[in-house]
């Protein structure tokens, strides 16, 4: 499957506390991680960027060759760019701050065109062509699924997963919902809780994907030594 039947939703809008440095537009082996991910999910031409702030991701495209696109329909205070291969990419700002990856998730599945989204977080450098289309083809493959999640880790993987575009209006209630209340952030796993989702595990992939990689993202400066080691090591 490729084209407009899937998008890519990359989760970007955390305050990258702990790292103290926006963890998508990080350098691992010379190319951010922004960089890597839409490497290894070229095959997806409808890619949605839910940031909490606009202009670094704006400035982070058109360095990489990104162009804007004024023709392109979009959420407001949202930014379109068209690639030189034709792919489209919207940067759309969580709509209420603070709220958490869930925000994103909402606001990135409701723009999204394609009917299956794969779902990824921005700071997840070793996720690969082979983990995407077989995210798509497990959720694709049963009509009576909302969304295909990895486990990997000893934990669900919410933010490396496949999700039937439709679902996004489920997730956007519940972060209204609580903004309204002044609650803490609605969780990823409140959300997959009301979902009939397939969970997936390392034997369910093709040999050469590396669950445990993919899933791993660079939240401390230990994921970065790690990350930097693995990507010298090819």
């Amino acid at each position: 499957m490729s084209g407009p039947e899937r998008s890519l939703v990359v989760v970007a809008g955390g305050r990258s506390r702990r790292l103290g440095r926006d963890k998508p537009l990080v350098e691992i082996g010379g190319r951010t991680v922004l960089s890597r991910i839409l490497e290894a999910t070229e095959q997806i031409s409808d890619v949605v960027l839910a940031v909490r702030e606009v202009p670094p991701f704006r400035r982070a495209l058109a360095a990489e060759g990104w162009d804007s696109d004024a023709d392109r329909a979009r959420p407001p205070g949202s930014v379109a760019f068209r690639s030189a291969k034709g792919r489209a990419l919207v940067a759309v700002p969580d709509p209420v701050p603070d709220l958490g990856p869930l925000a994103g998730v909402a606001s990135g599945l409701n723009t999204a065109r394609g009917a299956i989204c794969i779902v990824l977080a921005g700071d997840l450098p070793f996720v690969t062509p082979d983990l995407v289309d077989c995210l798509s083809r497990e959720l694709e493959g049963d009509a009576d699924l909302d969304a295909v999640v990895p486990h990997a880790r000893g934990r669900a993987q919410p933010l490396c997963a496949a999700y039937r575009r439709e679902v996004g209006r489920r997730a956007a209630r519940l972060v209204a919902r609580s903004a309204a209340s002044g609650d803490p952030s609605p969780s990823m796993m409140s959300f997959l809780d009301r979902l009939r989702l397939r969970p997936v595990r390392a034997g369910d992939f093709p040999p050469g994907v590396d669950l445990q990689a993919a899933t791993r993202g660079v939240d401390v400066p230990d994921d970065l030594v790690w990350a930097e080691r693995r990507a010298a090591d090819g």
